[in-house]
């Protein structure tokens, strides 16, 4: 039977039940953090799309000279996407981790680098595109209340 690893009491059917959750969440984890970037790459992809259409449509047909803040204002979103796309593409990145075969502690070490490598990749893709989502409605301000007239 197994034993509760802090007191050495046995567990119950209740600790079992949330012991066998945790352990099908760290084997389904890679994958879930693998489908979240897929994810976030479709939603960066219309987002692309849908901001290139706002601004061919919104009358700013050019940026007057001499005006860096608004090449600035309306080129970071697009910038901050292609960083979120690159570190969610990294989720996906093939890795060579050695380890030893024959030995649990070497390989639940290797899959805590590989999971750790995916979330942190896909948390700093995360960022960047609500910096992206702040940095375009800034945009939008920027353009509706006098900024590059059309």
């Amino acid at each position: 039977m197994d034993e509760d690893v802090t007191n050495g009491v046995p567990l119950t059917a209740e600790d079992e039940f949330w012991m066998d959750k945790m352990r099908q969440i760290a084997a389904d984890s890679i994958k879930s953090v693998e489908e979240a970037a897929k994810q976030l790459i479709g939603m960066i992809t219309v987002m692309e799309g849908i901001y290139a259409a706002v601004l061919a449509f919104s009358g700013i047909k050019q940026v007057p000279e001499g005006s860096i803040v608004g090449v600035i204002v309306y080129a970071s979103p697009i910038l901050l996407w292609l960083i979120a796309l690159f570190f969610a593409l990294r989720v996906f990145k093939t890795k060579k981790y050695q380890y030893y075969s024959n030995s649990p502690d070497s390989a639940a070490e290797t899959f805590q680098k590989i999971a750790a490598f995916k979330y942190k990749n896909l948390n700093a893709a995360y960022i960047f595109v609500c910096i992206s989502f702040l940095v375009a409605a800034g945009g939008i301000m920027y353009w509706l209340y006098g900024g590059v007239a059309p």
